[in-house]
């Protein structure tokens, strides 16, 4: 989960699924793999020149794509590959789990502070919805990754995680919405009056 940044989302996060999805149906898994790869170097570079540094948890995303992606081109076994999501969401929960340690800020606070305001307790419990979200997602992705053809998870990794996290992250934000605290919700009904007042 990042900030809001349209133009780095799509570099970052859209093409490539879309991406891969392309190669998979063009030339097959292996070339779809060599692409994710591509892609994810690729958006790394392009975080750096962006930002001057990547965050940690892209950079073990990164490794994780280009390790497990190279066993699954090398070994001719798509099992590495359907492995790489599910470590991903792990490490995301347990990244967003730290971050409610005692003096901790969590990291729901970190991400959405600057346009909610909220009480320390609704920060946590919030984060705490993010850690049950991504160990479901890492359970949910093994789940169809051994159940069904390889077709069908690879439709399910480029569409069906798309639909899932923005369902979850559009759904949980609007909850949060309605429990800012009493001075926010004021501040937030005087711009609305004052845009509405206006000539």
């Amino acid at each position: 989960m990042r900030e809001p940044n349209s133009e780095r989302s799509m570099w970052t996060d859209v093409l490539p699924l879309l991406l891969f999805f392309g190669f998979y149906k063009w030339k097959g898994i292996y070339a779809a793999t060599g692409s994710a790869i591509a892609a994810g170097i690729f958006g790394a570079i392009y975080r750096y020149r962006k930002e001057g540094k990547i965050e940690p948890l892209p950079l073990f995303t990164l490794v994780l794509i280009v390790v497990l992606g190279g066993l699954t081109i090398y070994l001719k076994d798509p099992r590495f590959l359907i492995w790489k999501p599910t470590v991903a969401y792990t490490a995301t929960a347990l990244f967003f789990a730290i971050s409610c340690r005692e003096g901790q800020t969590p990291m729901l606070e970190r991400l959405l502070g600057s346009s909610l305001k909220l009480a320390p307790a609704q920060w946590r419990s919030g984060t705490w919805a993010y850690v049950a979200y991504f160990f479901f997602a890492a359970l949910l992705n093994l789940v169809v990754g051994y159940s069904v053809s390889l077709d069908l998870w690879v439709k399910y990794k480029v569409f069906g995680t798309i639909v899932l996290s923005m369902t979850f992250m559009v759904g949980h934000t609007m909850w949060l919405s309605g429990k800012q605290l009493p001075e926010a919700a004021e501040d937030a009904e005087k711009v609305a009056d004052a845009i509405v007042s206006e000539p």
